[in-house]
């Protein structure tokens, strides 16, 4: 009986399959193959930034692609005071109570399995204490006013109050075309309700920024998005501390609008305030007039 033929493969051509298969596993790894990770993007920094009061601040920044997790860095000049990695969400509030009164900057950067993505922006701010004044950097704007015994609002013991933006938005119309002439029901001139009739407007007109109550909510200063257009005595007392907030428009009639409808079905228009001389007086809701949006805090 013939004895049958065994093929085998010698050491040497095994040795070649094997660095072949290796080869071709790294190459599948290779950036830009199908296999391969990409480092995520890089992150916008939001807030903290400018003064602020919490010496436990949370920091919030934009979502970068292809993150899985995020690091966040607290600085004092070259001095690192805080590190924390593996943030999944969107924000992280410091268990750490940063120190007062000094210039501090933070930066997040993005992870995935590919690797560390770029630090974002490094943002500056800085913890006080105290009561902010009027005119200082504050929570993504400056203060503008602070409540006082009688205001709606006022606590005894605590400081609150509004904060404008740093600057302008635009000039546009108090409404868009087919509320020019209709009232918004359940608008107020008070302080404390700017916010709420601001609410209110946007529900009648609808989304968008071509008019005075949606530019305002659009805003984002300081990562914040409360921002609203200021009730009629809320932009009173931006206008008396015009100064100390800056940025005003004060020559040339300049006229900003206030979030407070005249609900008068004779004259159709809403309350504002020249800032040349603050007078108070209605315009109708077709005429355009500044915006300086406001906050609470």
């Amino acid at each position: 009986m013939a004895a049958r033929r065994v093929t085998h493969i010698g050491r040497p051509a095994s040795i070649a399959l094997g660095a072949a298969l290796m080869a071709l596993f790294a190459a599948l790894l290779l950036p830009g193959t199908a296999l391969a990770v990409a480092k995520p993007g890089k992150p916008t920094a939001k807030a903290p930034t400018g003064t602020i009061s919490t010496a436990k601040p949370t920091f919030k920044w934009s979502k970068a692609a292809r993150a899985t997790s995020y690091k966040v860095r607290v600085y004092e000049g070259s001095t690192l005071l805080v590190k924390k990695t593996g943030i999944t969400g969107l924000s992280w509030k410091s268990s750490t109570a940063l120190p007062k009164n000094v210039d501090l900057t933070w930066k997040v950067r993005a992870r995935n399995a590919g690797g560390n993505g770029a630090w974002s922006r490094s943002l500056k701010f800085k913890i006080v204490t105290g009561p902010p004044a009027i005119g200082s950097a504050y929570q993504g704007g400056k203060v503008a006013y602070i409540l006082q015994p009688g205001d709606p609002g006022y606590v005894a013991g605590q400081t609150h109050g509004l904060i404008a933006a740093i600057a302008d938005q635009n000039d546009v119309q108090w409404a868009t075309e087919p509320y020019w002439y209709i009232p918004v029901p359940g608008i107020s001139t008070d302080i404390g309700t700017g916010s709420a009739n601001t609410d209110k407007i946007i529900a009648q007109n609808g989304a968008g920024s071509i008019y005075a109550a949606g530019l305002a909510r659009a805003y984002n200063g300081g990562g914040y998005s409360d921002w609203y257009l200021p009730s009629r005595d809320e932009l009173n007392k931006l206008y008396l501390n015009r100064v100390a907030i800056g940025g005003f428009a004060t020559t040339t009639g300049p006229f900003y609008w206030s979030s407070s409808d005249i609900n008068d079905p004779y004259t159709y228009g809403a309350w504002g305030q020249r800032f040349d001389v603050g007078s108070q007086g209605s315009s109708g809701k077709d005429n355009t007039g500044r915006v300086r949006a406001v906050r609470a805090f």
